[in-house]
């Protein structure tokens, strides 16, 4: 096994993913190898129809994560940046946020940059307190690449989000659930155990129903709905009784017979 995987695992029990963050001696910072190993797990879980929610979460308390490790991207050249870091963050992120299932985030102790933007990528966050959250990036000279600007934004508003990004300050968990960017605080320790109450409530619902809330809830907050329209259209005409006929005319070459429904 890679170290990478090893930094990034998926263990399935009872129908839930977790993929947990095991990178304790960088505090959880995010190699350009843990990213593409995290793409390779979304795509596994994505075709995995048993799944029925995915929790993220670290393996150790004193971090969910520390951002992008500098020591990958600190000495690439400005091209190179938008093609590696940027470019492709992007894309591994919306996948992950694409994710046919739903996705749990727990975050504890720190929780900056690129890491605070993975857990913006997942669908419902969980905080334990003590945890403390932030973009750093301006202290470095930098700011947020992998779509925290766009999803902190939506959650919690220009000026909050301004005074985040200018400032390089972490807040508090309780901050972090009063403004929208948490959704639930819960006792340090706890966070994966609330989250595997909270998928167990996802578990007992329609998998089929949870999914394409999912596709309809990310494309109007998104203010793009043109994709979700188009998928669950195409299926939904595909199963009717003319989208039937429609195929079985084109297998049998002959002139179908639509009845309009």
């Amino acid at each position: 096994m890679n170290t990478f995987d090893q930094q990034l695992q998926l263990t399935i029990d009872d129908s839930i993913g977790f993929v947990s963050i095991n990178r304790d001696k960088k505090l959880n910072a995010l190699s350009w190898d843990m990213m593409e190993r995290l793409q390779a797990l979304v795509d596994e879980l994505d075709r995995n129809r048993d799944i029925r929610a995915v929790v993220l979460h670290s393996t150790f308390p004193r971090a969910f994560g520390v951002g992008a490790d500098i020591s990958d991207w600190g000495s690439l050249d400005p091209v190179e940046m938008w093609r590696t870091w940027t470019r492709h963050g992007h894309r591994i992120l919306r996948t992950l946020e694409e994710l046919i299932h739903p996705v749990i985030a727990v975050v504890n102790g720190f929780t900056f940059g690129g890491s605070l933007e993975l857990a913006l990528a997942a669908d419902i966050r969980i905080g334990e307190a003590g945890t403390q959250l932030g973009f750093p990036e301006a202290t470095v000279g930098t700011i947020p690449g992998w779509l925290g600007t766009k999803k902190a934004l939506d959650l919690i508003g220009p000026s909050r989000l301004k005074k985040l990004i200018f400032t390089g300050r972490p807040i508090a968990i309780e901050e972090a659930v009063a403004i929208g960017l948490i959704d639930e605080q819960v006792p340090e320790g706890q966070g994966l155990k609330r989250a595997r109450e909270l998928a167990g409530q996802i578990r007992s619902t329609s998998p089929v129903a949870v999914s394409l809330a999912k596709q309809v809830i990310n494309s109007l907050a998104s203010a793009s709905p043109a994709a979700a329209l188009e998928s669950i259209s195409s299926g939904l005409a595909a199963q009717t009784a003319d989208g039937r006929e429609g195929r079985n005319s084109f297998m049998e070459k002959r002139t179908p017979h639509f009845t309009g429904f």
